[in-house]
């Protein structure tokens, strides 16, 4: 029973909604893709992985190395699954994810409002004390995580491409992403983490490959395509 409440709640899509500004995309909600909450918790309700929020520096594109699903779903919820439990992330590492069809899916809880990526950490206000929007914490780039939002393409990128549905889907997240949080899509960043103190400088909007080069994440066919990426991004204004 509870395996076709999930696939019923999966099928259902929603409009999503970035720093006040719409996404624009097919968009499915936690609760849209069927997602368990209570694996984020421990069995006597400790939250595995507490949110906490920075503000935004960095954006980073991943491919998350499966197999093209005809229910993307069940994609999502089985990544949720390897990131949460067995790879002990506590959640998705990444903040969204998009399928070949280019709907996107809310990946690591940021809070009880359904919005992703944002969270509401100061009394009940979007912004953090100095005003920019404060993303949920994820698990995507071992070491510069703090700061850094991760959006995922579903499949293997060595040597397929993604769709035309999902670039063109990519392309909106990342114009509304970098518009609402003031950042230049073809510029770079000195990264610093706010945790540690860890610095990099890099692209403003990155593959995983520019943080840790020992990866070949997003995928020889996608990542060549960042910099076509940057400046549709930049082209239009959302």
């Amino acid at each position: 029973m509870d395996g076709l409440r999930r696939a019923r709640q999966a099928r259902s899509e929603e409009g999503a909604v970035l720093g006040g500004r719409p996404l624009g995309v097919g968009y499915r909600s936690r609760a849209g893709w069927g997602a368990e909450e209570d694996v984020r918790f421990d069995e006597d309700g400790t939250e595995r992985f507490p949110a906490e929020y920075f503000p935004v520096q960095t954006l980073t594109v991943h491919h998350t190395v499966t197999r093209q699903n005809p229910d993307p779903a069940a994609t999502v919820r089985a990544i949720y699954h390897d990131h949460a439990l067995v790879r002990d992330f506590g959640d998705i590492g990444h903040h969204l994810l998009v399928d070949h069809r280019g709907v996107v899916y809310e990946g690591r809880w940021s809070g009880a409002d359904n919005i992703p990526v944002f969270g509401v950490p100061v009394s009940g206000a979007m912004p953090g004390p100095d005003g920019r929007l404060q993303m949920s914490n994820g698990a995507h780039v071992r070491g510069f995580n703090a700061g850094n939002v991760g959006i995922a393409l579903l499949g293997d990128f060595t040597t397929a491409a993604p769709t035309d549905a999902a670039i063109d889907s990519l392309v909106r997240v990342l114009r509304v992403l970098t518009a609402v949080c003031g950042l230049d899509p073809t510029g770079t960043t000195a990264y610093v983490n706010p945790v540690t103190g860890a610095t990099a400088t890099v692209d403003t909007i990155c593959g995983h490959l520019d943080w840790i080069p020992q990866t070949a994440c997003p995928g020889d066919q996608l990542y060549p395509m960042l910099p076509t990426i940057r400046r549709r991004v930049a082209a239009v204004a959302v």
